[in-house]
């Protein structure tokens, strides 16, 4: 007689398995398994920066790719066509800050400090906080930065989606809401046109950040307020906006570049927030376009 109260084990073919809403911390998805890895101490605070196996070694064709708010420098993983061109540094801010700055006052230290052993100049790209970054140290730094590349630029929280901020906390929405919020969280940040790869990584490397570095975070984009002070870039610049980003609007993208003097804008019409992993060929081209004069 059959025990109504066993439980029933099934086998399901590869094919069968559908994978996590959340993925694990430890599991990283296709695509974006195969970058370098090394951890650098800088002023005690760990950085992970990721690296192209093949890529070129030039140094004065550095290329220092900030990520935006809770990913991580993995996530340029489809610029890999321009790594044989450029030395793409991909940079990953310290998961915990001090309480002694702010996130934002402690990557712009982290980042020009000898430790972090970058170069005396190099070009700058950051997408969305990683703009902000980008920005704040163009301004303090001016002689350091050869070129400014800021996709989804952040430079005043009045040009910015309050909703769209607050639906990123969801993020970190405790289990089992996790597991639907997030995915929710990166399609709006990603589009339609975002592969499931990319979302899982987003999502993935969004909680390995605590809730409380998240929160101070978002603090540092509420107070950014950089936009009167574009005009003192002095500084090659292209920025980059999706057409459909539900949290940095088109009219930001514009005002930014109508403030940074000499500035080239460019829109992807289908791309939303994260276009270097939703229209990679497009971004990857904009941006080779760029470079190649600039860093040239």
């Amino acid at each position: 007689m059959l025990d109504a109260t066993a439980p029933v084990t099934t086998h399901a073919s590869p094919r069968d398995r559908v994978p996590p809403l959340v993925p694990d911390v430890e599991d990283i998805q296709r695509g974006y398994a195969h970058l370098g890895c090394e951890e650098r101490s800088v002023r005690g605070t760990p950085v992970r920066l990721f690296t192209f196996p093949h890529g070129s070694r030039d140094v004065s064709r550095t290329v220092v790719c900030l990520p935006g708010l809770g990913a991580s420098g993995r996530s340029f993983a489809p610029m890999e066509p321009l790594a044989d061109a450029y030395r793409l540094l991909l940079w990953t801010p310290p998961l915990k800050t001090p309480a002694t700055h702010t996130p934002l006052q402690w990557n712009l230290a982290v980042l020009n400090h000898p430790e972090a052993r970058l170069p005396a100049r190099f070009a700058l790209m950051g997408s969305s906080y990683g703009s902000l970054v980008s920005i704040a140290y163009a301004l303090e730094h001016p002689a350091r930065v050869k070129a400014l590349v800021l996709v989804s630029p952040v430079a005043g929280v009045r040009r910015v989606r309050r909703l769209a901020l607050t639906l990123s906390t969801l993020v970190r929405a405790p289990r089992p809401l996790a597991y639907v919020f997030a995915p929710t969280v990166a399609r709006v940040l990603g589009g339609s046109a975002l592969p499931p790869e990319a979302r899982a990584e987003i999502v993935r490397e969004a909680r390995r950040l605590s809730p409380l570095e998240l929160m101070r975070r978002l603090r540092d984009i509420l107070a950014a307020d950089f936009l009167h002070r574009l005009g003192e870039l002095r500084v090659p610049t292209l920025i980059i906006e999706g057409g459909r980003d539900l949290l940095v609007p088109p009219s930001a993208a514009r005002d930014v570049a109508a403030r940074v003097p000499g500035a080239e804008l460019e829109f992807l019409k289908t791309a939303s927030h994260l276009p270097y992993m939703s229209h990679p060929q497009a971004f990857n081209a904009r941006v080779s376009d760029f470079l190649a004069r600039h860093l040239d």
